[in-house]
C-alpha cells in the first residue's frame, strides 16, 4: 500500500474502500439470496433426503431447514455417544474375559507342572 501524502489521496483511498465495501455487501447479499432459495419450499421435493433424514413441514422454509439440521445434528451426536458407550462396555467385557482366560491358562500350567 502506498503512502497517503495529502487529503486528495486520502479521499481517493476512502472512495476505493467504499467501493470495495459495496462490492462485498452485494456479494454477501447474493449468497444470502442463494441460501434462502436453497431453503425455499419449492426446492424441498428436489432435495433427496438421506435414509436417516428428518423431514419437518412447517410454514416457514427457514424453520424447516433449521429443524432438519438440528435433528440430524442431535441424532449424529447421540449416535456418537452411544457408540462410545458400547465401545467402552465391550472393552471392559473383553478385559475381564482376557483376565479369566489368563487365569485359566496359568492354573492349567500350574497343574501340568505338579
Amino acid at each position: 500500500m502506498k503512502k497517503i501524502r495529502n487529503i486528495k489521496d486520502l479521499e481517493y483511498e476512502k472512495l476505493k474502500l467504499r467501493v470495495k465495501q459495496l462490492e462485498l455487501e452485494k456479494q454477501m447479499d447474493r449468497s444470502w439470496k442463494g441460501l434462502r432459495n436453497n431453503f425455499s419450499m419449492n426446492n424441498l421435493p428436489a432435495q433427496k433426503p438421506s435414509v436417516a433424514s428428518f423431514n419437518f413441514k412447517t410454514g416457514n422454509a427457514l424453520l424447516n431447514g433449521a429443524m432438519n439440521y438440528g435433528a440430524n445434528f442431535l441424532s449424529h451426536r447421540i449416535g456418537m455417544i452411544a457408540g462410545r458407550t458400547v465401545e467402552n462396555a465391550a472393552g471392559q467385557i473383553l478385559n475381564k474375559l482376557s483376565q479369566k482366560i489368563n487365569s485359566l491358562v496359568s492354573k492349567r500350567k500350574r497343574l501340568q507342572k505338579s
